[in-house]
């Protein structure tokens, strides 16, 4: 058997494999495997979380906040992430608390020690002080 008869064959497998995957089983997306996310991410909201998080990074001003509410959102399939909303109250050095909502993903295990009343760190954007990313435990 030469190379290419047996990059057939591994290309033959490979297409009854994926075919079987989702074989009678479609999805909510136009039949998609049930495996597969029913909603592509929304791209453009993907780029604006990178560009705040690449800001923050360089220019974020640190500070402590305070969780008054968390709500989970969907689990990302591929990473395990889960979007969440928390409603905090930053306390800027220098300034007047105030309140801002975040929305960010987080791994299970880091979200499940998180809990209402407890003080985190938080990066805020000094243009934009309701923009933040919360960066750890206090």
């Amino acid at each position: 058997m030469g190379m290419f008869d047996k990059i057939k064959e591994a290309k033959a497998a490979a297409n009854a494999a994926m075919a079987s995957v989702g074989a009678g089983q479609a999805g909510a997306a136009g039949g998609m495997p049930s495996g597969m996310p029913a909603a592509m991410p929304n791209m453009e909201e993907q780029l604006r979380y990178r560009d705040l998080t690449q800001k923050l990074k360089a220019s974020g001003i640190e500070a402590p906040a305070v969780i008054r509410a968390i709500r989970r959102g969907d689990t990302d399939a591929l990473s395990g992430s889960i979007k969440a909303e928390l409603d905090l109250t930053i306390k800027p050095a220098g300034g007047d608390p105030y309140e801002a909502t975040v929305k960010q993903a987080m791994l299970p295990a880091w979200l499940d020690t998180l809990t209402d009343g407890e003080v985190v760190t938080v990066k805020y954007d000094p243009d934009s002080p309701t923009s933040a990313l919360i960066y750890g435990n206090a």
